[in-house]
Parts: C-alpha cells; sequence; structure tokens
C-alpha cells in the first residue's frame, strides 16, 4: 500500500530510545521509531503496552524521560505542543477531546491556530464539504453529534492544521462496527491522499492490512517491527506479544 515513489522515503520523524516514565514507573523503554513521508506507520500492542504514552511524549504532552526525538533530523525533544503543531505534527487524541459546548464549525475555527482567519475559515469549508456529515451539523453543538460524527469531526479538527504527520490515537475506539469501518476508510482515503499516518489501533489484523510498516510495543519495549504485512502473516507475533486486550481478527465486536 506504500504510496511513495522507488526509493527510502525522507524521514519525518525518528525516536531514538525514548523513554517516558510516571513518577517512579517506566511506562516506555527506550523506544526506536522512524516515520518516513507518505508512509502509513501502525504501533499495536495490548492495552497498557505503552501505545498512548509514545504518542503523548512525541506531540509534547509528557516530555519524554529519556532519548531524543528528531523532526526532519532536528531534535524536537521538550519542545511544546504548540510549537510541535505549528512544526508539522498533530495528534487525533483517545476518546476525541472536541469542545462540546461549542459548534461543530466553532470547533474547527478554534483548532486552526496555525493560519490566518481567512485561511482557516476557507480550510474549515473544504474539510466540512470533504466530511459530508459535519457539514450537515455545522451549527449543531458538538457534545449532539453521534459518536461517528464526533471522531469525524476529531480528525477534522486534527487537519485544520495541514500537518505533515497525523497521529491517531484509538480512531475507532467505541464505535459500532458499521462505523469503525467507516474510520478505517477515512484511514484509507487519507493515505491514498499522501497524509502521513502514525496510528495506534486495537483492532491490529486491520490495521495490518492498511499500513505500510509497523511496530509492536509490549510493557513499553518494542518487541517486533517491519513490513506490515510481514508482521501481519506472523500469527505467532500475536500470540507471544499481543495477548488479551488486542484483536488479531478483521471484525471485532463494538
Amino acid at each position: 500500500m506504500h504510496r511513495q515513489t522507488p526509493g527510502r522515503p525522507d524521514t519525518l520523524l525518528t525516536l531514538e530510545q525514548v523513554e517516558v516514565a510516571y513518577g517512579g514507573v517506566r511506562a516506555v523503554h527506550g523506544a526506536s521509531i522512524t516515520v518516513g513521508a507518505g508512509e502509513f506507520v501502525a504501533l499495536i500492542g495490548p492495552n497498557g503496552a505503552g501505545k498512548s504514552s509514545l504518542l503523548n511524549a512525541i506531540v509534547g504532552l509528557h516530555p519524554p524521560g529519556g532519548g531524543t526525538i528528531r523532526w526532519r533530523g532536528s531534535d524536537v525533544t521538550g519542545w511544546s505542543p504548540q510549537r510541535l503543531l505549528r512544526a508539522g505534527i498533530a495528534l487525533v487524541p483517545e476518546h476525541r477531546r472536541i469542545l462540546t459546548s461549542l459548534t461543530t464549525e466553532e470547533n474547527l475555527l478554534v483548532a486552526g491556530i496555525t493560519t490566518g482567519a481567512r485561511s482557516r475559515r476557507r480550510l474549515a469549508a473544504e474539510l466540512m464539504e470533504r466530511f459530508e456529515a459535519l457539514g450537515r451539523r455545522r451549527s449543531a453543538p458538538a457534545g449532539l453529534l453521534s459518536g461517528g460524527e464526533a471522531q469525524q469531526l476529531a480528525i477534522a479538527r486534527a487537519l485544520m492544521s495541514r500537518p505533515a504527520l497525523l497521529l491517531m490515537d484509538e480512531p475507532a475506539l467505541g464505535l459500532a462496527p458499521s462505523l469503525r469501518s467507516h474510520v478505517f476508510d477515512l484511514l484509507g482515503e487519507l493515505a491514498g491522499a499522501g497524509t502521513t499516518l502514525f496510528v495506534v489501533e486495537q483492532d491490529a489484523r486491520r490495521l495490518l492490512e492498511m499500513a505500510d510498516t509497523a511496530y509492536i510495543i509490549r510493557s513499553g519495549d518494542i518487541v517486533a517491527s517491519g513490513p506490515a504485512a510481514s508482521l501481519a502473516a506472523r500469527q505467532d507475533l500475536f500470540e507471544a506479544f499481543l495477548g488479551n486486550g488486542t484483536s488479531w481478527s478483521s471484525s471485532p465486536s463494538s
């Protein structure tokens, strides 16, 4: 599914032995990951493996306790979330975290802090046209959106910064099977359009079918990595490293 021209893609993000700790507890132990421009990279593992912790470190929500984060070759370790957003890294967080008291359109406008007012409104209009459900609900309070609509809004909010790299933390979490399928279709559309994606998702099989490269994390350690198609063919990896809490089925229950 790789969308690059032949040859190694330009490197956008590099994690070098990144550690994440909360108090005296280490959540991630020296993770090393590379994301090339235009790649779809999957990060999979059981609950509590350190996936969200790693994403939060990348976007500056929880500074790493060790190691180096490089963006386009420059050391950005310890940068603030706002600075990283302006540099081109955006996150669709777990549980969406949209502003429920604002309308759909207002959520998008508030998210467009990296662009001027005129460009912000134009981009919001483009996204509401692209995500038709959001266009229909542009004046509705975001708290009244369905789960699927709210997830679309969370993704559209992240796209308001025109990111070079879009990180997603469990984009299909808590959705009914039909809506989960819609989210995966959307991931495919974004990847097909050349968006660089780094995605955490419990549906390991479905994600591996779509991604170019994958990393498996367990108990804070990267235990396997490589072409996603190759990892998808190895049932032993699931049995040894993923275990309960991560689906190896392409059709998980909600």
